[in-house]
């Protein structure tokens, strides 16, 4: 602790200090395990950094207080003191140095509101700024009851808007709210028509709501006023709210759109993922049932395995599927679709027809398909989408290739 050397006032002396001591490393160099600093002593190292900052920042302070108190003392005190004395307390509670400890904030604080009313009683025309400070170390202590009569004092020593702006922050109180009531009639002088409405509405909430305990020349006009600018932004959050709602309504229709373009586009790079047209799969293609419609797809030039295929979606877009060298079940695939964005397919081991395959997707994702038991067109296989999901697809009667598949 260091202590201020202000024996003869005990108020004054109010100032601690609270230091660290580093331990020393010995033990790990013993153990060979200081070589390198882990991660936990620089983040050490750096708060105690900060630390020792903030006790320099502190002792500032303090050094600060005390040429004022010594100031005080030697010159005589005076308001312009006394009010730069309330300016170094707050400084205190906003630096954060009472909230670490290193300075008594009560007591300070009350040392500061017997400095403001020693400056009272020695200039009595400063009485407007004097008690403004007052109201302000009133709150610091957090008594809104005393901070209301301080501001009240600095309202009628000087009709400004200050004192009352300070008044509406105190947490309410039947004090506190008496106070705003009591200086609403000669505080309207001072507000500005466009700031009616919220004048208005601070001094409604400080009479609970009733609008007759409001007493000053036009008050029927300010509160008039005051209805008409209520109801303006009552409706103007409710529009934003409306805004807001379609806004996100539209957001997660377009997202389930892409959800299910997402989703046809899987499909339509998967071959033989439907019911296949005329028994034939390979030759003629297959049909794939979406809630959205039927993709319809083509094998080119009636030979979905050598030479690719073409899905057609129910909006009229197409995709097209190419073999790379013209062999599908090794090569694997290409499927470009209908906003120019492509799906690449590579068969694993170079055998998709037992190995399964996988499908490099447009947005990045991987979708991963496995054979079951080894024979993909004659059991089936499942397909692992990039968000976690599967499709698991089975082979109709045994025969993918001429049957088609059923796929969930």
């Amino acid at each position: 602790m260091v202590a201020l050397d202000r024996p003869s006032l005990l108020l004054r002396s109010v100032l601690t200090l609270s230091l660290s001591v580093a331990g020393c490393g010995f033990l790990g160099k013993l153990l060979g395990t200081d070589k390198t600093a882990s991660q936990s002593q620089v983040n050490a190292r750096e708060s105690a950094e900060r630390d020792e900052q903030l006790t320099r920042q502190d002792e500032a302070l303090q050094a600060e207080v005390q040429a004022q108190w010594t100031e005080i003392d030697t010159e005589g005190i005076t308001a312009a003191r006394a009010l730069a004395l309330g300016s170094l307390t707050r400084k205190a509670y906003q630096s954060g140095a009472v909230e670490r400890g290193h300075v008594n904030g009560e007591a300070l604080t009350r040392s500061t509101i017997d400095h403001l009313g020693a400056a009272l009683e020695a200039e009595p025309d400063a009485a407007p700024d004097l008690h403004l400070a007052a109201g302000d170390m009133h709150r610091l202590l957090d008594q809104s009851d005393e901070a209301a009569g301080a501001y009240s004092a600095s309202l009628a020593a000087q009709l400004r808007m200050d004192p009352f702006v300070a008044l509406l922050q105190l947490p309410r109180s039947g004090t506190v709210s008496q106070a705003v009531l009591d200086a609403c009639p000669t505080v309207r002088s001072l507000v500005s028509e466009p700031e009616v409405p919220d004048f208005v509405d601070a001094c409604l909430s400080a009479a609970g709501g009733d609008g007759s305990a409001l007493q000053w020349d036009g008050i029927k006009g300010d509160l008039v006023a005051h209805e008409r600018e209520m109801a303006r932004r009552a409706e103007e959050q409710r529009r934003l709210e409306e805004e807001e709602r379609k806004r996100a309504e539209e957001e997660a229709a377009a997202a389930a759109i892409a959800a299910a373009k997402q989703a046809q586009y899987q499909v339509a790079a998967v071959f033989a993922a439907g019911s296949c047209s005329f028994g034939d799969c390979m030759q003629k293609g297959w049909e794939i049932r979406t809630d959205d419609g039927t993709i319809r797809v083509t094998c080119s030039f009636s030979d979905c395995l050598k030479n690719g295929w073409e899905a057609r979606f129910p909006d009229g877009g197409t995709a097209k599927t190419s073999c790379n060298f013209g062999d599908c079940m090794q090569k694997g695939w290409e499927t470009r679709f209908p906003d120019g964005e492509s799906a690449r397919t590579s068969c694993n081991f170079g055998e998709c027809a037992t190995k399964g395959w996988e499908t490099r997707l447009p947005d990045g994702g991987t979708a991963r398909t496995s054979c079951n038991f080894g024979e993909c067109y004659t059991k089936g296989w499942e397909t692992r989408l990039p968000d976690g999901g599967s499709v698991r697809c089975s082979c109709n009667f045994g025969d993918c290739l001429q049957k088609g598949t059923e796929c969930r």
